[in-house]
């Protein structure tokens, strides 16, 4: 015989039964002037039909019961928490449908009733019928935090960012932690809209608007120095991309393309050298390499590039660094040597195959685009540039 405690079912009830002992060490509790309180033999019945895989029939006694003693309503809730995450929402929107319907239903259980309902719809993809849920949670609770960061998520999911800003900066006003990266990053997708339909002014206020709600917003500083260099505006542009170097260094290899010709309309060649070399002195594995040793050969000339990559291989070896170091060699030297270093060339390139250039720091996503929004967890501004992988030891 299969020994209860190590079923399936019985891992799955063991939140409910938990709750049902505190309920009756409560009861046991209660005032001297009332009788103590027990749970009526319907309640184990119910149980029973549970631990035997029969949840319609445990169903119907549940939802019937706490129509008679509404202080039970907490194992109703568990229950029904306890079947959506376990993937069965039919059994939980039943539990949620039958407390809503019932017209004996307290007041003061119907918003966290309607709640859990919402959750149930979004577990479930109606993500319409758990908007309608969740506002009429507002209707007569204009408070509540949890109605509005579903909201903010529904409205995210279907891309609708004018409402998700009206619910989240409402919620910003209100000093809830968190928010204001949101928001920022609603209009940054705005900004990005605007500027794909060439509306650069209205690309540039949503960008404007993003840094309000978050000061630090990596990706609204980049907005705006676009904006400001495709105005011929380098100095100004220059000063939003340093800022980025300094709130988020990860991210600097993102924005080199823009610094190198920023610095060479406004600073200079010996500046643009000299801020390079003093970066990567202060953080040597970021994947700036490659990039690095074209404004060297540009201004200092093949030879140059090729010494700095060279040692920057003696210290930090990487592939992606070796693979430009060989892309020169196979270039510059003697024709009996290219066949050796195309060889090399092509082993650089298949271990580059695997690589990857961005990964996300909350779940380990990877991929070789810059996604905002992760698309494995949902997370805004977590995925970042990988930094070299470096056999040092």
């Amino acid at each position: 015989m299969t020994d209860l405690f190590e079923t399936p079912t019985w891992m799955l009830l063991a939140p409910l039964i938990l709750l049902l002992f505190v309920w009756l060490i409560r009861a046991k509790r209660s005032s001297n002037t009332k009788k103590n309180r027990r749970l009526p033999p319907e309640y184990f019945t119910g149980l029973n039909y549970l631990l035997n895989d029969e949840h319609g029939k445990a169903l119907d006694i549940f939802v019937k019961l706490v129509e008679s003693d509404w202080e039970i309503v907490d194992t109703h809730f568990a229950l029904a928490k306890i079947f959506r995450k376990n993937g069965e929402i039919d059994k939980a929107i039943k539990i949620h449908q039958g407390l809503i319907a019932r017209p004996s239903l307290p007041e003061k259980y119907r918003g966290k009733v309607l709640l859990e309902l919402g959750y149930d719809y979004l577990a479930a993809g109606w993500l319409d019928r758990a908007e309608g849920l969740f506002k009429e949670v507002l209707i007569n609770d204009r408070k509540s935090e949890k109605a509005k960061r579903n909201l903010i998520l529904i409205y995210q999911q279907e891309k609708d960012w004018h409402k998700a800003i009206d619910v989240g900066a409402d919620l910003f006003s209100e000093g809830k932690s968190g928010v204001g990266a949101m928001v920022s990053q609603y209009y940054c997708e705005l900004a990005d809209i605007a500027k794909s339909k060439g509306d650069i002014t209205l690309a540039a206020q949503n960008s404007r608007q993003a840094l309000h709600y978050d000061r630090g917003s990596i990706r609204a500083l980049i907005l705006l120095a676009d904006h400001e260099m495709n105005n011929g505006r380098y100095a100004q542009a220059l000063r939003h991309l340093e800022q980025v170097e300094k709130r988020d260094i990860a991210f600097f290899p993102v924005i080199l393309d823009k610094l190198i010709e920023c610095y060479r309309r406004t600073a200079g060649s010996e500046k643009l050298l000299s801020y390079l070399t003093e970066i990567e002195l202060q953080h040597p594995l970021l994947a700036i390499n490659e990039k690095h040793a074209m404004v060297i050969e540009r201004y200092q000339g093949r030879d140059a590039a090729v010494e700095y990559l060279t040692a920057r291989i003696r210290d930090y070896p990487d592939a992606r660094s070796m693979l430009s170091l060989v892309n020169y060699k196979t270039s510059q030297d003697k024709v009996g040597e290219r066949a050796l270093f195309l060889d090399l060339k092509s082993a650089l390139i298949k271990m580059q195959q695997d690589a990857t250039d961005y990964q996300c720091h909350h779940c380990g996503f990877q991929a070789n685009t810059l996604y905002w929004l992760c698309p494995s967890c949902q997370s805004w501004a977590t995925v970042k540039p990988t930094m070299i992988e470096t056999t040092r030891k």
